[in-house]
């Protein structure tokens, strides 16, 4: 093989290294709002309308200073509830002051919803992230036990 044809492969194979390193640092920090309509005859007319934000795998990220360019996005999806579905922090970098502030400021736009993920249960901390989002909210604590979000008299 000659030397031009190694140093085109090896700067095809670096090229391609770079764009997946590209590609996962940007995959890691987008913010991206989807936004689904789910029909269904099950739910009661109540419901109708009813705007659920979905919020996972922060893994400690902060979306702008404090979080604000995440919360600006949730604040113009107007939920009536945010379900956060684990992941929070990060098991190998743990930092549950960013994960509260973040929930303290979400629960201020709608009452919120956690479940843990596989990062907080691998991490000793896991309770006192419990009790910190759970004390964080005051009358809008995140509920995490037998609570059906509702609307007027009709639940889900």
């Amino acid at each position: 093989m000659t030397g031009k044809k190694k140093r085109t492969i090896i700067l095809a194979i670096a090229a391609v290294l770079l764009a997946l390193v590209v590609w996962t640092v940007w995959g890691n920090t987008a913010l991206e709002l989807n936004t689904y309509t789910v029909g269904s005859k099950e739910l009661p007319d109540a419901f109708d309308g009813y705007r659920i934000a979905h919020v996972s795998d922060l893994h400690n990220a902060e979306m702008g200073d404090g979080n604000e360019k995440l919360l600006a996005v949730l604040r113009e999806a107007d939920p009536d509830i945010i379900a956060i579905t684990g992941d929070l922090i990060d098991s190998r970098n743990t930092n549950i002051e960013v994960a509260l502030a973040f929930a303290e400021k979400a629960m201020k736009i709608a009452p919120c919803y956690y479940v843990t993920g596989n990062h907080e249960a691998r991490v000793s901390e896991c309770a006192e992230l419990k009790a910190g989002l759970e004390a964080a909210g005051g009358d809008r604590a995140i509920r995490r036990d037998h609570h059906h979000p509702g609307r007027g008299r009709s639940q889900l």
